[in-house]
């Protein structure tokens, strides 16, 4: 989507979230910012940031 664990670009904004320094590019902030902020969580390839408020497999990626 847009949000990324490596190095910014034009645009991007960099923040740190639960000692995790991620890349957000407009468009990202944008969504994330509309569904009231982001979480991160542990998955089985590592963590992984996942929209506040919205159903699982909601952005309808595969």
């Amino acid at each position: 989507m847009g949000l990324a664990l490596d190095e910014p670009r034009d645009g991007d904004e960099t923040y740190t979230l639960q000692d995790l320094r991620v890349v957000v590019d407009p468009f990202a902030l944008r969504i994330i910012q509309d569904a009231g902020g982001i979480a991160i969580k542990s998955g089985i390839f590592g963590p992984m940031a996942e929209l506040e408020n919205a159903a699982p497999g909601a952005c309808g990626c595969s």
